[in-house]
């Protein structure tokens, strides 16, 4: 099974979760922590990845919800 992938963003004065691919599933959050929850059980329901952006186009935090993780550097 091919897991989704999901990015928390700061956006404004609050936070979003991003499914990768499909922009009209984001989710608003009032906080990093609340949209970082919500990123990894949605990548736990999907067995996918999350990631927490950095603001610079990379990763901070990074949480693997697949059966096999891929390998990846932080």
């Amino acid at each position: 099974m091919v897991g989704r992938n999901f990015w928390v963003v700061a956006e404004g004065e609050g936070w979003e979760v991003r499914q990768e691919g499909l922009p009209d599933q984001t989710s608003r959050h009032a906080s990093q922590e609340e949209a970082w929850a919500a990123a990894n059980e949605k990548a736990r329901e999907h067995h996918g990845e999350a990631f927490l952006s950095d603001g610079e186009g990379g990763h901070s935090d990074y949480a693997c919800h697949r059966d096999l993780p891929r390998k990846i550097s932080i």
